[in-house]
């Protein structure tokens, strides 16, 4: 009987060992038009457990990404640590290249307490998205690099925003070229979607714009993002449902 009890045991065990793990799902990406196309990118999948919706389309030039929710820990998540998106095509190493997006600095976190994220129309969480549309993080080979977003360049493209039903989205362009990667002969390429673990106010590079506290960022008569005290982080615990989605992501290619 004692034997039989250990047995139940460790296969306990063994089974909550494999739910606390994400695995990697398989995903087909599908043939897309022009960039311009990106807004009609509709996610197919979902991650069950942060009820983040995703969906990848490519061409021969670019992958692009979709994300929406209206999980509100979900949101609060993303808002407060910002996404990294990791990439690993076939034959290189892995999780080689990163994108993270928003960038989110301390200040942005200290303002994020005075903003009412759930109230899709607030100023003060219009006027944050703002800034997070500035930039965004790569990293490659060579290290980390800030991207202007205000200038585009034919390079990266990525941009965050709220609708007035609450829900958020996030839309993600990477040229191939920047992860060495021949689309028409490249068939498979690893991806990893996840709450950024690290705060960007360390990672040496200084913040955007200054967000401050007492509610100003110099708009004229001194408008600023304070605009409440009853904000997300006191009604959400944004530690319950972390983003963490693994995918082998098939590309795909013209007919």
């Amino acid at each position: 009987m004692k034997t039989i009890r250990n047995s139940w045991s460790l296969l306990l065990l063994i089974a909550l060992g494999g739910c606390s793990s994400s695995k990697t799902m398989p995903y087909e990406s599908k043939w897309n038009a022009p960039f311009s196309y990106v807004d009609e990118i509709k996610p197919d999948q979902q991650d069950q457990r942060s009820r983040l919706r995703y969906g990848i389309i490519n061409d021969d030039q670019y992958v692009y990404i979709t994300l929406k929710t209206k999980d509100p820990n979900t949101i609060q998540n993303i808002l407060s640590n910002g996404l990294k998106i990791a990439f690993s095509p076939a034959g290189q190493k892995k999780e080689g290249y990163s994108l993270t997006f928003p960038v989110v600095m301390k200040e942005d976190r200290k303002a994020l307490r005075r903003v009412e994220t759930d109230l899709p129309n607030s100023l003060g969480l219009g006027l944050l998205l703002d800034s997070y549309n500035k930039e965004a993080l790569w990293k490659d080979r060579d290290g980390q690099h800030l991207i202007d977003l205000v200038r585009p360049d034919g390079s990266i493209k990525s941009h965050i925003a709220m609708d007035r039903d609450g829900e958020l989205t996030e839309q993600i362009a990477i040229p191939f070229a920047l992860m060495n990667v021949n689309a028409r002969e490249t068939s498979m390429m690893g991806m990893s979607i996840k709450v950024d673990g690290q705060s960007s106010s360390n990672s040496g590079f200084s913040p955007r714009i200054g967000i401050g506290l007492g509610g100003g960022i110099g708009m004229g008569g001194g408008m600023g993002v304070g605009i409440g005290t009853g904000g997300y982080n006191s009604r959400y615990n944004g530690n319950d449902r972390n983003v963490d989605i693994r995918l082998e992501v098939q590309l795909a290619r013209a007919n």
